[in-house]
């Protein structure tokens, strides 16, 4: 687990791998190269893994926001008091105009191929994601212009060692600057471990509070700039190009979970991966799952990294996720971390499986 010292520098690279992913080899790249996997608490038998996905965390808002966001090329996400209608459609090259702002297929193909191979590799079937991640960052972006954060002198040092960076140290600076203030309390710290405190059998809470804090930390300031960037979003005006949209989704739209929740039967999806320690513990008892509930309800494993499109779709910010789906496809029931049989088995006798 990292220490609490590097938490603020931390949120900025998440925030980087997944509001940018990753975007042009930020300033530490090579620090976020690939997905934090196992965080090890104390010592090795103790695994939380929390998966910033490119993903994260931030994007657990942007795709709540996506499935609503996948509009008509004529649908409009407009500030307070704006007329509708006045607002001209997006031309085939413009895939969105972000309060005037242009983005264009061009820009985005340029972005795309510049990412590192990892971020490649995780958007390559879901340009539809990709678009929405530099949405948020013109947002981003044109929020520091207007703090003038440019004319800041940690601004101009930094810039000057890094002029091919500027924009990302914007918004470093202004993301920083908005979990500054940001504090965990005791009951908050409590509420924290008790959600995940199946991550960490055999300890309690006082043993490993004060090597929580850095998460609990983490986490609500994670919250605090997705409320951030929720607000943004209201109240910017956004159009879409809706068409480009749909083609992009449309070919993505055949994978395990769409086709098991066609089938008519209730739905398990296990997001997770193979290098964690929680999805270790979890494979032997989803596959003996799948045979004794044949036939009567799905029961998918799901690696984030072969489905990262889905991950992002569903709004996946730790490994393993549980999501439950009812017969009709709608979801019921979401758990984070590990899942005991018993306690999936008693989710499904909800869902009426026996």
């Amino acid at each position: 687990m990292k220490k609490a010292i590097n938490t603020y520098y931390k949120i900025g690279i998440v925030i980087t791998v997944i509001i940018i992913v990753v975007f042009v080899i930020i300033l530490k790249s090579v620090t976020s190269d690939r997905q934090r996997e196992v965080e090890h608490i104390g010592d090795s038998e103790v695994g939380m893994d929390s998966t910033a996905m490119y993903h994260s965390q931030l994007d657990t808002s942007l795709s709540d926001n996506r499935s609503e966001a996948v509009t008509d090329v004529d649908s409009l996400q407009k500030k307070q008091g704006e007329p509708e209608g006045e607002s001209p459609t997006p031309a085939r090259n413009v895939l969105a105009t972000v309060n005037g702002e242009e983005l264009t297929l061009t820009a985005l193909n340029k972005e795309f191929n510049a990412l590192p191979p990892q971020a490649k590799e995780y958007f390559k079937d879901d340009k539809a994601g990709f678009l929405e991640e530099l949405i948020v960052k013109r947002l981003l972006l044109q929020d520091a212009r207007r703090k003038k954060i440019s004319e800041r002198s940690e601004y101009k040092t930094a810039s000057a060692q890094n002029s091919a960076q500027k924009e990302q140290l914007m918004i470093n600076i202004l993301l920083r600057e908005l979990v500054a203030n940001v504090s965990i309390t005791e009951s908050e710290l409590r509420e924290f471990f008790d959600r995940n405190k199946d991550q960490f059998p055999h300890r309690d809470y006082e043993s490993l509070k004060e090597q929580v804090r850095p998460n609990a930390l983490e986490e609500k300031q994670r919250l605090v700039i997705e409320g951030y960037i929720n607000e943004l979003q209201a109240n910017a005006a956004i159009v879409r190009n809706g068409e480009w949209i749909k083609e992009q989704e449309a070919a993505i739209a055949d994978n395990p979970l769409s086709r098991a929740l066609r089938s008519g039967r209730p739905v398990v999806a296990d997001f997770g991966r193979g290098t964690c320690i929680p999805c270790k513990m979890m494979l032997p008892i989803l596959e003996k799952l799948q045979k004794e509930y044949a036939g009567r309800a799905e029961i998918l494993i799901l690696d984030v990294g072969e489905y990262a499109s889905l991950s992002r779709k569903y709004g996946v910010m730790m490994i393993p996720t549980q999501i439950f789906f009812d017969s009709s496809g709608r979801e019921v029931n979401r758990h984070q971390g590990f899942m005991a049989e018993e306690d999936i088995v008693a989710q499904l006798k909800k869902m009426g499986v026996e």
